[in-house]
């Protein structure tokens, strides 16, 4: 009985350190992120493929002034003779998880640059805007040595080990790894 209460014990001792760890990691990404999300009016075709006209437009100016990004896609939208507007804020609010090629955001509370086009009930494109980390499907996709670079000059380790995916990567839990550890010492 005794054997049980310590593993009990031990248990949630390790569950609270990955609680803890997890809430740092998301903290650090938190601050040292700001993601852009271009959100279309709606979800068809056209609306669609007007979010990618501001998203190409928006990426080529290459700055994420949010007066300036406004300027830029309200002016497009009004050549397009859309007949909606955008709205453009920095936001910080909960999302969900995100991957795009070799980059994947775990869900939680971040800075968003917010550029929403007309009503904003379409679906949405996103990057990382700083450090600028925004492509378009036009590239491959795959992050630079030198975004790479800036990365690992914000971000933490345990933050960087989470946000870059390794398609060689085996997945394991260390909680479970040090519970069977416990169980072979016990024994």
């Amino acid at each position: 009985m005794k054997k049980i209460g310590i593993i009990w014990i031990f248990f949630l001792c390790l569950f609270g350190l990955g609680m803890t760890k997890s809430a740092q990691v998301q903290e650090n990404l938190r601050e040292n992120l700001i993601r852009l999300h271009i959100i279309a009016n709606s979800d068809s075709d056209y609306d669609q493929k007007i979010k990618l006209n501001v998203r190409d437009e928006l990426l080529r100016m290459g700055e994420y002034d949010a007066e300036k990004l406004s300027e830029t896609a309200n002016s497009i939208l009004k050549d397009l003779k859309t007949g909606y507007g955008a709205e453009v804020c920095y936001r910080d609010r909960y999302v969900p998880e995100k991957t795009y090629k070799n980059i994947a955001l775990p869900e939680g509370r971040y800075t968003c640059l917010d550029v929403v086009l007309g009503d904003g009930n379409g679906k949405n494109w996103w990057c990382i805007a700083y450090p600028p980390l925004c492509f378009t499907e036009a590239l491959s996709g795959e992050m630079s040595e030198e975004a790479k670079k800036e990365l690992k000059s914000r971000l933490s380790s345990e933050s960087l080990s989470v946000i870059l995916k390794n398609e060689n990567m085996t997945y394991r839990f260390k909680i479970v790894e040090d519970f069977q550890k416990l169980i072979k010492f016990l024994e």
